[in-house]
C-alpha cells in the first residue's frame, strides 16, 4: 500500500481577481509548499462544494509540472 505523503492544507481563493493560493504539507518532515495561480472565470464555474477538489487538482497539476521540470531541465 502507498503512503500518502502530501495533504492539502489550506485553498484561498480571492475571488474577485481569480488568484488561489494552496498549500501542501510533507506528512513526514512537515515541509509546506505554497502553490499560488490564477485561474480563469471558467473553472470557477459549478457547484462550490467542488471548488476546493477542483482547485487542489489545478494545483497538484502544476506541482507535478514543476517536479518534472526540475528533474530534467533540459
Amino acid at each position: 500500500m502507498r503512503i500518502k505523503l502530501w495533504a492539502f492544507d489550506t485553498v484561498h481563493v480571492d475571488l474577485e481577481d481569480r488568484d488561489v493560493s494552496v498549500t501542501v504539507v510533507h506528512g513526514i518532515t512537515g515541509t509546506e509548499v505554497n502553490i499560488r495561480f490564477r485561474v480563469t472565470p471558467e473553472q470557477l464555474k459549478g457547484p462550490v462544494e467542488n471548488l476546493r477538489p477542483k482547485l487542489e487538482h489545478l494545483a497538484t497539476h502544476r506541482l507535478l509540472d514543476l517536479s518534472s521540470f526540475l528533474e530534467h531541465p533540459d
